[in-house]
């Protein structure tokens, strides 16, 4: 009887480990067509509070707070790319500068290592880094503008349909409880990135950093991963200011306060608002990241933590899937 018993788990284990390999080979196949739709998907969600205010306080009728919303979110994206396309366009013009300025400070260091009698040929790490293509990578990002405007417009046309699709009014109180959930952790996150990002990129800009605008806008999209995403983009602006920069003074500005922004939004703004309820563990933050980006590439990277707090918020609503859901948040001591 307990051979049995552990053959059949056995089994269901090995059959949930083929589901989750067809699960991920399915989705990374239909990649072009998913990672559009769940962007439509959170961006619905997102607009969602907005169109209601409309409809309550406003008193107009759904369709009107609909496009209203939408035209919001393309008006706000018509102003932001533009900036951030002539922030990198700025720098391709500067790039120049920027080589000289390498090649000095690898001088430096290279000397400052030989006063430890470490050898390293100069001439070898100079000419490493100048067949380093980057320009080539800023030159595409520019090229690709296009494509990435293109699917921008692909996603807002997704997310109008999903909005005027007709809603079902005959819902379960589990349902709705996991949308206004949802609702509530896409909202809430997006209003508490969207302030860390203006703040860090203000900051940028009165210490006068180049690419501040480009800084602020990873910022925001940074601080849709837990903890990790915050110390990536504290760290990420330090090349540019250590080429900027003579006075070390400015450089410590960088690091410091984007990091009292990003303590004070990150470590006690957001625990107030959410509590414990959409708490992750770390270790499932980096798998999921892990999970997501070898399927979806870079755009799964950044909606791993969404899309797997999503996932938590549903299984904690039924009995068959709290274990999961408890497992998702560490506490893999939890009986049912």
């Amino acid at each position: 009887m307990i051979e049995n018993s552990e053959n059949s788990k056995l089994i269901t284990f090995s059959l949930f480990i083929i589901a989750l390999v067809a699960f991920a080979f399915a989705l990374n196949f239909t990649k072009p067509i998913m990672i559009p739709f769940v962007l439509a998907l959170l961006i619905r969600i997102l607009i969602d509070p907005i169109i209601d205010f409309q409809i309550k306080n406003l008193r107009v009728h759904r369709i009107v707070a609909v496009f209203v919303s939408l035209l919001l979110i393309v008006f706000l994206f018509i102003i932001i790319v533009p900036f951030i396309v002539g922030s990198v366009a700025t720098f391709l013009g500067s790039a120049d500068d920027y080589n000289t300025k390498v090649l000095l400070l690898l001088d430096i260091i290279i000397s400052e290592l030989q006063k430890f009698e470490i050898q390293i040929n100069r001439e070898v790490i100079r000419d490493s880094f100048l067949s380093l293509p980057f320009l080539d990578w800023a030159s595409a990002i520019l090229s690709n503008s296009a494509n990435i405007i293109s699917k921008f417009f692909l996603v807002v046309i997704i997310t109008l349909f999903l909005l005027l699709g007709r809603k079902s009014k005959e819902t379960s109180k589990e349902w709705d409880q996991i949308i206004d959930n949802v609702k509530k952790y896409i909202f809430t996150k997006f209003i508490t990135s969207t302030a860390t990002g203006i703040l860090t990129g203000l900051i940028y800009w009165f210490l006068g950093l180049e690419l501040a605008l480009i800084f602020g806008t990873m910022t925001f999209l940074l601080n849709f991963i837990p903890v990790l995403g915050s110390v990536i983009a504290v760290i990420i602006p330090l090349p540019v200011a250590l080429l900027q920069y003579s006075d070390p003074t400015f450089i410590v500005y960088v690091i410091l306060f984007p990091t009292i922004v990003h303590i004070i939004i990150g470590n006690i703004i957001e625990p107030k608002i959410f509590g414990e309820a959409f708490g992750l563990h770390p270790i499932t933050i980096i798998l999921s990241l892990i999970f997501w980006g070898m399927i979806w590439g870079m755009m799964g990277v950044l909606l791993a933590a969404p899309i797997t707090a999503i996932i938590k918020i549903a299984f904690e609503k039924f009995q068959a899937t709290l274990p999961f859901a408890k497992l998702l948040e560490g506490n893999i001591h939890h009986k049912v």
